[in-house]
């Protein structure tokens, strides 16, 4: 059969195709400005002089949700930062971090108590019960699909039901001892966004040795994904799967000095905060599970309480640190014990973060929040919105607007990133204390500078069988350009389901009417950016094989160039950048998908 008899019965094909139920959509190639618009870009951008492509942004970045740790009634929420009309945010869901299932209160230093939160690349949370008088226990919470422990085939989480922006009782699921054990088995959890519990060390580690009140107050992300757990009472840190919750390594000691916190630079470099001490530690190597992990002791000026990383213009990392009346003290990673107090006012302060431009954030210990330049003069300084109120967080959002966490008055201020204006308050759960990475700024754009790009095709019916995702992209040594998919068949259910990693231009066989692509651009250590140029999302069957004999070719392309100008047929083979016309850029979008060297049509001999 020649190739004009092969195209002339491809509507056949497909019709009979369509009657089977086997809809298949049509592909679609992204490549320009406004087709990258269609989805969203979260730390990437096509912005001039580098229009039409994708690259990382050269300004940090954080996930427009916020994870709260409401250490006085034991729960973690997760709010919406956007803008919302006249509300600066709502709550989404809340989830228990403990036994219970009623309304119970405490001080924000007995029980329970998580307050140190993480955010990975993908989004996912991890909250640090710091468990006085009890084993430090550590979540995972997942940004994207559920664990269906039931089976039933739903995701049974906590819900905002009655769109309030706020989570009531009724809305979180219950947690239950249900053996009576003390510990949280995994039959026991019910929200199934909870995707595991451990203890820290897992109690199986190092002969089942176990940390009973050993006060778990340091939780931060290496740059290989992994979590570092720091134990108070015991001086020392584990390393801890983020996969699964057992602990890879540790302990590894840090001389006497007391674990407060801790961030993981670019490096994969530990930085720990020690409060009460002037003592900050360093921990090399820590994408090492073996080691060595080789410690050094910092004194700075003041006692270290809160911290935040930046990276200056010659790639080295800077540390802040707050809890003295130096408003912050600055460390540069030169190998040296240099450390400085730049801050052009004083103010007592607990928390100190970096926003996505990296100027400095400082939390007063009065309620009110300063934002200075790197360099240490001040941008704005605001006095508090919520009167006299403990605040224990300062916090950078997706929009580079600044939140507030006030542990006695239960809520969150917001204020403007440029200016200060004061945006609202939203109420969270009882005494919140969170001050450490609660937006995934550390892990997006310090420890990985990291951004995604996320689209949703429609295939027009149930059952779509989708092909292939393939793109072309400029990837420096040791930078990244990776894709997941996932499919449904209702819109609403693609974020229940989880991502499945793909290869480019190999089919993966997925169906569904919607199919979500994500994109993710890494940065290499010396922080260069791949360049993503195009994107083509491809049905099952071949959008650019016109003669319909399994691959792309110079015959391919002289069809849809004959074809340019003229009606499309359904799901037409010819329309390769599925923007519904047959014209020259759907030549160029094939030409990027030939199967072969130079397009040949056939294999050379």
């Amino acid at each position: 059969m020649n190739v004009l008899r092969r195209f002339a019965t491809a509507p056949v094909a497909l019709a009979l195709a369509l009657a089977a139920g086997l809809a298949a959509a049509a592909s679609k190639t992204y490549t320009l400005d406004a087709d990258f618009d269609l989805g969203t870009l979260i730390g990437v951008n096509h912005s001039a002089p580098n229009n039409h492509q994708l690259q990382l942004n050269v300004s940090g970045t954080s996930f427009p949700v916020l994870w709260i740790a409401n250490a006085g009634e034991d729960t973690l929420s997760k709010i919406d930062s956007t803008q919302i009309g006249g509300s600066p945010g709502r709550e989404l869901s809340r989830y228990r971090t403990w036994f219970g299932s009623g309304t119970y209160a405490h001080d924000a230093w007995n029980g329970p108590a998580p307050s140190r939160t993480a955010v990975d690349t993908d989004g996912n949370a991890y909250v640090l019960n710091r468990s006085f008088g009890g084993y430090p226990t550590l979540f995972k919470i997942l940004a994207s699909g559920y664990i269906d422990r039931n089976g039933n085939g739903v995701m049974d989480t906590s819900v905002d039901t009655n769109a309030n922006g706020s989570i009531a009782l009724a809305e979180m699921k219950p947690l239950t001892d249900t053996n009576g054990n003390g510990v949280i088995d995994p039959s026991e959890i019910q929200d199934e966004r909870i995707a595991w519990v451990r203890r820290v060390p897992d109690g199986l580690y190092g002969g089942g040795i176990t940390r009973f009140n050993g006060i778990g107050r340091a939780l931060c992300i290496g740059t290989d994904g992994n979590l570092w757990v720091g134990l108070y009472n015991n001086a020392e840190y584990f390393k801890v799967s983020s996969a699964d919750g057992h602990t890879i390594a540790g302990p590894v000691g840090t001389a006497g000095w007391p674990n407060y916190g801790c961030l993981i630079d670019h490096n994969g470099t530990l930085w720990g905060a020690n409060w009460p001490y002037g003592i900050l530690t360093r921990i090399a190597n820590t994408g090492s599970d073996a080691g060595p992990h080789t410690l050094r002791s910092i004194p700075v000026p003041s006692a270290v309480y809160g911290l935040a990383l930046r990276r200056d213009a010659a790639n080295v990392t800077r540390v802040i640190m707050g809890g003295s009346g130096w408003s912050y003290v600055e460390h540069v990673d030169d190998g040296t014990n240099n450390a400085s107090t730049p801050a052009a006012v004083f103010y007592a302060t607990y928390a100190v973060g970096t926003d996505n431009d990296g100027n400095i954030l400082v939390s007063k210990r009065s309620g009110g929040v300063t934002k200075f330049t790197g360099a240490g003069a001040v941008i704005w300084d605001k006095g508090s919105q919520v009167g006299s109120s403990d605040s224990r967080g300062v916090i950078p959002d997706a929009a580079n607007n600044v939140w507030q966490v006030h542990r006695q008055t239960h809520n969150m201020a917001k204020y403007t990133g440029a200016s200060g204006d004061f945006l609202g308050v939203i109420p969270v759960g009882f005494e919140p204390y969170t001050y450490s990475d609660a937006s995934g700024t550390a892990a997006l754009s310090i420890t990985t500078k990291t951004g995604t790009w996320t689209v949703m095709q429609d295939g027009g019916a149930a059952g779509t069988p989708w092909g292939t995702v393939s793109w072309n992209a400029s990837v420096p040594t040791g930078a990244g350009v990776t894709a997941e998919v996932r499919a449904a068949d209702v819109a609403g259910d693609l974020a229940s389901k989880p991502y499945v990693p793909v290869t480019s231009g190999v089919a993966f066989g997925q169906a569904g009417r919607f199919l979500q692509v994500r994109m993710t651009l890494d940065a290499n250590a010396a922080n260069q950016s791949p360049v993503l140029f195009d994107v083509t999302v491809a049905n099952a069957v071949n959008a650019c094989d016109v003669d319909g004999d399994g691959d792309v070719d110079t015959a391919d392309l002289a069809l849809i160039r004959a074809g340019i100008g003229k009606p499309l047929i359904t799901n037409d083979p010819r329309d390769g950048d599925g923007n519904g016309v047959i014209d020259a850029r759907d030549v160029r979008a094939c030409t990027f998908k030939c199967t072969r060297s130079n397009c040949a049509t056939s294999a050379p001999i």
